[in-house]
């Protein structure tokens, strides 16, 4: 009984809800029971956390959102710098194709540079043997005005005193060196004769070496400046060969040029004259359009493709021009052909043993062979 009573007074709780609190009407009273109550709040949690969870992970993905388009901004960026990366490369590898073919350029122009020393020194040694100084060399040479007051000779020649051996180098031009296992007498009396020397060498007073070093030092340097105006000389005779080279270079060519355009206008003047074949044959015509003889053809193809003025008559043509043989001749050239006394038939000669020309009346312009009747005259009228 106690716990019914409880029950149906304990399980549900009253609430007064005051809708109008400053009103003058009534306030609400009503009763709720505890499960109801219980639902409310339930809902209420699982409303907010609700909303809490959404609003957490919208602004989670936001953040999403903003470290993608960061991660997206850092990707173009790295893109662009793998771009200019790979344009850089490309750039530094083709300077290395250029870099790479500029040594070996400059290897071959090393190469090039030193065979033209070794053609200059086996030249120079040619000059030497022909002047008869492959014995003399620049670093034999004693240093007349030098600073250290050495000094070298390659040999010692007079007329009385002249040494039999080569001087060593010299410490001093007062003192005395010894070179070749030559010694020199060095007297401190300074007495200026020779004496026997030991080995059979002849010795000579130092006082006398300075003028003998000096001589042979000037003489050595008018070898050295007959043979750099030899090497002038030599240089400019190369210079005059290449000129010459040259100049027969151009000749050639200007020759060839010459040749080709010779050949050209016998070509033309053989396609001139084939394209008129079919036409007609009219005595004493002078036009191929409209009528032409042997020797008006011929006059009127040589005139206005070559420019070469011919006569009139097939006999009075026989005349001009250089007289060429069969095995000679050439398209271009002139046939001339005769009734046994006088030349009457000229035709033109196009190659291959024929000849185009103006024939007679019933068969007009053609081309025949050339032996069709006996040439007794061949003639180059285009002088070459």
């Amino acid at each position: 009984m106690k716990w019914k009573k409880f029950k149906k007074e304990r399980i549900s709780l009253d609430y007064t809800v005051m809708l109008v609190p400053h009103s003058q009407k009534k306030p609400i009273h009503f009763k709720t029971p505890v499960w109801t109550f219980g639902v409310i709040f339930l809902g209420l949690l699982v409303l907010t956390g609700t909303c809490l969870f959404f609003a957490g992970s919208r602004h989670q993905l936001t953040q999403v959102r903003r470290e993608k388009e960061q991660l997206e901004q850092e990707w173009e960026r790295l893109a662009e710098q793998k771009q200019l990366a790979d344009q850089e490369n490309e750039i530094l590898r083709q300077e290395q194709q250029i870099q790479k073919q500029e040594l070996e350029e400059l290897e071959e122009r090393t190469k090039n540079t030193l065979k033209e020393l070794e053609d200059l020194v086996e030249r120079e040694g040619q000059i030497r043997q022909e002047l008869g100084l492959e014995d003399i060399r620049p670093d034999e040479a004693g240093d007349v005005d030098g600073s250290d007051g050495a000094g070298s000779a390659d040999s010692l020649a007079g007329d009385a005193d002249s040494l039999d051996g080569r001087a060593g180098d010299m410490d001093s031009p007062d003192g005395a060196g010894a070179g070749d296992g030559d010694s020199l007498d060095t007297a401190g009396n300074g007495d200026p004769d020779t004496s026997a020397a030991a080995n059979g060498r002849i010795q000579i007073a130092s006082t006398d070496l300075p003028l003998v070093l000096a001589k042979n030092t000037a003489d050595f340097r008018a070898i050295q400046e007959e043979l750099g105006t030899l090497q002038n000389l030599l240089s400019e005779k190369t210079g005059q060969y290449e000129g010459y080279l040259t100049t027969i270079e151009e000749k050639r060519a200007a020759a060839a040029a010459e040749k080709a355009r010779k050949e050209a206008l016998r070509a033309s003047i053989v396609t001139s004259a084939s394209s008129y074949i079919g036409n007609s044959y009219v005595y004493g015509g002078n036009d191929p359009n409209t009528g032409v003889d042997c020797s008006g053809f011929t006059r009127y193809i040589l005139g206005h493709t070559a420019g070469v003025y011919l006569n009139r008559t097939a006999a009075e043509q026989s005349g001009q021009g250089r007289s060429v043989s069969i095995e000679e001749a050439r398209p271009g050239d002139l046939v001339f052909y005769s009734n046994g006394s006088s030349i009457n038939h000229v035709a033109i000669y196009v190659g291959n043993g024929q000849v185009v020309h103006a024939s007679n009346e019933r068969v007009g312009i053609v081309r025949s062979d050339m032996y069709y009747r006996t040439p007794v005259k061949i003639k180059n009228v285009l002088g070459d």
